[in-house]
């Protein structure tokens, strides 16, 4: 059964502000290489998939930058939202353009654009394993990774830990996936704690396996204020109506994630855990945490003047940055902005940008 792979490219990263912009959001930043987190992800995805294959959706502003870091991505692969209405909406339109172009059932890969991920064999062996469970099953399959810190900003899912693990040695597909019990939202710091300490609760990559038909009806059982529009849509794919039409109805999707809408809700999801090292660099926390940090456990990068400083995360651009006994810090420096928090609070910057959207501060954005 074919699999075809869809990155989710329209993220506004408001995290990573004020590195990311609406514009220029950080999947199209080279953060840790000199390819961008979207150029990665579709070069890694190559390795498994062809480039026929695979599908990018994104906003329509993203359209042009996408086209220029995937130069190799099909034109008719490239799937545009008129607007974000978060990820069940993306997904859902891009299975019924999946629908379009084939008949036949088919398994869904989806794929975020701006995590970072090393041992490419190790995510491609997974993602591998995942697809061959999907296109044999009712499920939704999940990958997932053992956590290595209590993580506040992160998704966790909790498995019946009953089957063997795919890190432990090589297994059947049916035998890799484990029932979800549980899935958990961004927890406390304290729950947090409580999850790693208890050994059955992993990150949630964000990644998924599905066939398409299962998937359809998740959306069906689940979410049927999605698939009314859905199927209106449907009447109008390769009709000059339908951009039109898009932009229409568009907005009348509920904001909700796929994770939110059908996988904490379905009977049938599972995850997989792999063994490959994740991040979804969701906030300069997770910066901090990636990056080599010196003997004080700060990370500098750019002109950096450093006395009696420690764990602190200090991105310089044109300026120079001098700090003087402080510790705890994150300071990031752009053109024409300026970011200063506590370490361990990088989730909050999110407020600062819906604070520049209330008060309409565009060049900000």
């Amino acid at each position: 059964m074919k699999t075809f792979a869809l990155i989710l490219a329209g993220g506004g990263g408001v995290r990573l502000w004020p590195l990311s912009r609406e514009n220029r959001p950080k999947q199209f930043l080279p953060l840790f290489d000199n390819t961008s987190l979207l150029q990665q992800t579709f070069e890694r995805l190559r390795l498994l998939f062809a480039a026929e294959d695979i599908f990018v959706i994104t906003g329509e502003n993203l359209v042009e930058i996408t086209r220029e870091q995937v130069p190799l991505l099909p034109t008719e692969n490239l799937i545009v939202e008129p607007f974000g209405r978060n990820t069940a909406a993306a997904i859902g339109l891009a299975l019924i353009h999946l629908h379009h172009r084939t008949d036949d059932e088919f398994v869904v890969a989806v794929f975020p654009s701006d995590h970072l991920i090393s041992n490419n064999r190790d995510f491609l062996y997974s993602a591998s394993l995942a697809s061959e469970t999907a296109a044999i099953t009712e499920g939704m399959i999940a990958l997932g990774v053992q956590p290595t810190r209590p993580e506040t900003g992160l998704g966790y899912i909790q498995a019946f830990d009953e089957t063997p693990r795919v890190v432990e040695s090589f297994v059947s597909p049916l035998q890799a996936m484990r029932k979800v019990l549980t899935f958990a939202e961004k927890p406390d710091i304290e729950t947090a704690i409580r999850f790693l300490n208890s050994g059955d609760f992993l990150w949630n990559t964000g990644v998924f396996f599905a066939r398409a038909s299962v998937l359809w009806k998740n959306y069906e059982e689940f979410l049927p204020d999605h698939v009314h529009i859905l199927r209106l849509l449907q009447k109008h794919l390769g009709k000059d109506t339908y951009t039109n039409t898009l932009r229409m109805v568009y907005r009348q999707f509920r904001s909700t994630s796929i994770d939110y809408g059908i996988m904490e809700k379905t009977r049938n999801s599972y995850v997989i855990e792999g063994a490959f090292d994740w991040s979804d660099l969701s906030s300069w926390d997770s910066m901090y945490q990636l990056a080599p940090k010196d003997a004080s456990d700060n990370a500098f990068e750019g002109e950096v003047v450093a006395v009696n400083v420690s764990n602190s995360y200090i991105k310089a651009s044109k300026k120079l940055i001098a700090l003087v006994d402080v510790d705890d810090l994150i300071v990031v420096e752009t053109d024409d902005a300026l970011v200063i928090c506590r370490n361990g609070h990088g989730q909050d910057v999110k407020e600062i940008v819906d604070f520049l959207r209330r008060k309409q501060m565009k060049d900000f954005l």
